[in-house]
């Protein structure tokens, strides 16, 4: 009887270690995770309600598309790409179209991609944008859409 306690026991014991391991782990790639998310945020943020000139806009504009492309993120039938939910990032950039009426118009990033950023900096690399809105994926919390507008 004695030694079925003590078998008992020892199993016990050793199912508790391996859950303790197991959180521990857990808790370790979690943490990970989190540090970057908050890095790849970090490049974007630094951003955030700052004034920024167009050669600023071009690098953001690059690693987005890098991202994307990195994470196979598929495009519409116009190029665009889709919002995945968790790791696409989307950049929109409102551009004033008429300053005495005060109209804008909003480009995607795949836009200005296509039509070139050669062109984009040779015309805009030293107009003033700022970086108005930053959003987030709900299911990640990486960094889903930023709009920045020519100042």
């Amino acid at each position: 009887m004695k030694k079925n306690i003590k078998k008992n026991i020892i199993i016990i014991i050793s199912l508790l270690l391996v859950i303790i391991i197991i959180s521990f782990v857990g808790i370790g790639i979690n943490a990970k995770r989190n540090r970057e998310i908050k890095q790849k945020n970090e490049q974007y943020e630094a951003y955030l309600n700052s004034n920024i000139y167009g050669t600023d806009v071009v690098t953001l504009i690059n690693k987005a598309i890098s991202n994307n492309d990195a994470n196979n993120v598929t495009k519409d039938e116009k190029g665009f790409y889709i919002n995945n939910g968790s790791d696409s990032i989307q950049i929109d950039l409102v551009m004033i179209t008429d300053e005495e009426k005060e109209e804008t118009t909003t480009y995607k990033m795949e836009t200005i991609y296509k039509v070139g950023v050669t062109e984009f900096i040779k015309n805009f690399n030293t107009t003033n944008f700022k970086c108005t809105k930053v959003e987030y994926h709900k299911q990640t919390g990486k960094i889903a859409y930023i709009e920045l507008s020519q100042q």
